[in-house]
């Protein structure tokens, strides 16, 4: 081969290694003070909407170390629970979203952003509401009409900046680079691979608690020492483990065994409304759980909200059947039929409607409706009953019956 054209190869080479170690990520991680975001900027390429109708407006994002895949963005997010209407309740928060190595957020039809941590998540905002890390350094959430909704109190903190980071949390910083603000110490639901929760509610323990007046404990992690408590003990969420750790040594006074991450995907830890507390991964086909930490004794039947108030639990299965019995009240009607939230059956009989209702623990009354056929109705099962009202057929075109669940009488032979 020519002389010369070995020399060229070779500098080509040089030149090309020279451009990928130059490459810059297409990411947008952090963001200078006297910045503003709003969830209505549509010409941006990190405002994407979902085939459900949901809507992830990304303020900041943090490609994962693969450079695509699941990531991490700062925004604002809405999922759309109801895909008639478009969507109109967004958090301001961080979530998980899949992007590709342009970093642009893609419309996956595996799954929507999973929001892991929100400011303001019961107070949700409308279209054109703005984010705003003000020239004081403050971190601001403003509803449509100028209002604050949601502030992170760091105003005259010299704060220098503020990034998304690569475990999911949300940091502000001073000049020096030291933490003023992180998401990480303000924990709501969800925890995520690197979170700290500190145990504020027992010294000897990590527990559980259901609300109630006073709050009631259902689950009971280890006694840490038969002698004193431990204060200012915390618990530490790591690949593969839960851990709680002494305050002065961080020597590991009890852990759980969590399965370990695998690479390119995503974990993260949510308490739900049921009292599990569970372990959520990302895989190609959306998110699946792969793990209950909290491991409760003999069965489900030990969480509290597992068959609602007043149900009956035997053998994890729900067996309100045996202790209830409905009563029927022709021509009643609920107040309400526009509440999204009821568990609705289509095209089925008042028999199927009233044992669908029975086999339910969380329902407490169901309402049959029907036009001219009565094995042909729509079934709407309630949890919480409100008013009722006379149901007026020759206005609504339909027939109307309620089904208001009781306790059944027992007898010398009944066993739960």
């Amino acid at each position: 081969m020519p002389r010369h054209l070995l020399a060229f190869l070779a500098a080509a080479a040089v030149l090309l290694q020279q451009q990928v170690a130059d490459a810059q990520p297409f990411d947008y991680p952090s963001a200078r003070p006297s910045t503003t975001w709003s969830n209505t900027d549509a010409s941006l390429t990190h405002h994407v909407t979902f085939m459900d109708g949901s809507v992830a407006c990304a303020a900041l994002l943090r490609l994962n170390p693969a450079g695509y895949g699941p990531s991490y963005a700062f925004g604002f997010f809405c999922t759309n629970y109801q895909t008639t209407s478009p969507c109109a309740d967004f958090l301001l928060g961080v979530a998980v979203v899949y992007c590709n190595s342009g970093a642009l957020m893609t419309s996956v039809v595996a799954g929507i952003p999973q929001v892991v941590w929100s400011a303001n998540r019961t107070r949700p905002v409308a279209d054109g509401a703005t984010a705003e890390l003000t020239a004081s350094g403050d971190l601001v959430l403003k509803a449509p009409d100028g209002s604050l909704v949601w502030s992170a109190g760091t105003a005259a903190r010299s704060v220098a900046g503020i990034s998304i980071n690569a475990d999911g949390n949300l940091v502000m910083v001073d000049a020096a680079n030291k933490t003023v603000w992180q998401s990480f110490d303000h924990p709501t639901d969800t925890l995520l691979v690197g979170h700290r929760l500190y145990l504020a509610v027992a010294d000897d323990s990590l527990s559980a608690y259901v609300a109630a007046t006073p709050p009631q404990r259902y689950y009971h992690l280890g006694l840490f020492s038969t002698t004193s408590k431990t204060a200012g003990a915390y618990a530490t969420y790591a690949n593969g483990s839960l851990t709680v750790l002494a305050p002065s040594t961080s020597a590991p006074l009890t852990t759980i065994q969590l399965p370990a991450i695998a690479a390119g995907t995503v974990h993260y830890m949510r308490l739900e409304h049921d009292g599990h507390l569970r372990l959520y991964e990302w895989r190609p086909a959306g998110w699946a759980p792969v793990f209950d930490v909290l491991r409760l004794f003999p069965d489900d039947c030990a969480f509290p909200t597992v068959c609602g108030a007043y149900g009956v639990c035997t053998d994890s299965t729900q067996v309100s059947q045996r202790a209830h019995r409905l009563v029927s009240l022709p021509g009643l009607a609920y107040f309400n039929d526009h509440d999204t939230s009821m568990r609705t059956l289509e095209s089925v009989s008042e028999a199927a409607c009233k044992k669908a209702c029975l086999d339910d623990c969380k329902c407490v009354a169901a309402q049959f409706i029907y036009g001219n056929y009565a094995g042909d109705g729509f079934c709407y099962l309630q949890s919480e009953v409100l008013s009722l009202q006379t149901s007026r057929p020759e206005v609504v075109h339909y027939n109307s019956t309620m089904h208001l669940k009781v306790q059944a009488a027992r007898t010398t032979t009944a066993r739960f």
